[in-house]
């Protein structure tokens, strides 16, 4: 089954971390697909031209010098992706034009193309949620909630990724995902790990929730009992083709915050990418917000993939 991901490029070191993450976790995965995307700007013209700009003795729009230098960016990129193994039918790239809203575009666009994921490169922790070209990245991460998002911060090496659990279809969703991303897969290595908040509930499961996203008689079969916190998200690489021996159950943990206990857990665990849900946009947030927006403001050096 194939899967395509958009890859924002801007010609900056960030861009190039994506693109090292990409070569070092899918280069040998035919099924995977690329799509290069460069945003730039509309600049509007006083005068709009009636002349072929070819023929032009006047000196190129800052349009055009834009369009040119994003097109140069994804060349760039797409020969670092052939280089490393790629093929032509691998990789597609675009140049798109946005207005000042360029978050908006970018949901407009992910949303209509409908990719497997978007993968944005970030500046580093700065004491607030800042990633590629700045606070739009900001913005799409509060917006976009229905397309998976690949954050990637630093230069990423390992094939090791970590998956929070806390028994909701939030957290299967991302399980599900990461299943489907790495379906037959038996080269990389999944944590799976439960932290409990300090004076928090203890988890039980409800299969009745999962039923509109997977079938009954799956979700009242590894989704109920004393393990259910752990059987179906394992149950569920398994059919994906992952090996067993390639899954890892983890302790459960107590912290006096999730957010904490998970970065802190995945650095014990040298996991370098952590793999997490998300509530639905308009959900109810606990008093100090969500478990994935705190993660996200205090992950460095890690790749946050935030599935909705």
């Amino acid at each position: 089954m194939n899967k395509e991901i958009v890859v924002a490029i801007d010609g900056s070191m960030y861009s190039d971390h994506t693109l090292s993450y990409i070569i070092d976790l899918f280069t040998e995965d035919a099924d995977f697909h690329i799509r290069l995307v460069s945003w730039i700007t509309a600049s509007a013209s006083v005068m709009p031209s009636i002349t072929d700009s070819k023929d032009s003795l006047i000196p190129a729009s800052g349009q055009n010098k834009k369009e040119t230098k994003a097109k140069r960016y994804l060349h760039k990129a797409k020969a670092k992706l052939l280089t490393a193994g790629f093929s032509e039918e691998q990789i597609r790239t675009t140049v798109e034009v946005s207005g000042y809203n360029v978050a908006g575009t970018i949901q407009h666009y992910v949303a209509k193309e409908l990719p497997d994921a978007l993968l944005l490169g970030r500046r580093g922790f700065t004491g607030i949620t800042e990633m590629l070209m700045g606070s739009v990245s900001a913005e799409l991460f509060r917006r976009c909630h229905s397309i998976p998002l690949w954050i990637i911060d630093g230069n990423i090496t390992n094939n090791d990724f970590f998956v929070p659990l806390d028994g909701t279809v939030k957290s299967l969703l991302a399980v599900d995902h990461l299943a489907h991303i790495f379906n037959g897969r038996s080269d990389i290595r999944i944590c799976l790990f439960h932290c409990t908040k300090l004076f928090g509930k203890k988890i039980s499961c409800d299969p009745e929730l999962f039923y509109e996203h997977w079938d009954k008689q799956w979700c009242d079969k590894h989704l109920s009992g004393t393990d259910c916190l752990f059987q179906g998200p394992r149950k569920m690489l398994l059919d994906a083709g992952i090996p067993d021996a390639k899954i890892e159950l983890l302790p459960e943990k107590t912290d006096l915050e999730e957010a904490h206990g998970i970065i802190s857990e995945a650095r014990k665990q040298n996991c370098d990418t952590i793999v997490m849900g998300r509530r639905s946009a308009g959900m109810a947030k606990g008093l100090f917000g969500g478990v994935s927006d705190r993660t996200i403001k205090h992950v460095e050096n890690l790749a946050l993939w935030v599935i909705g």
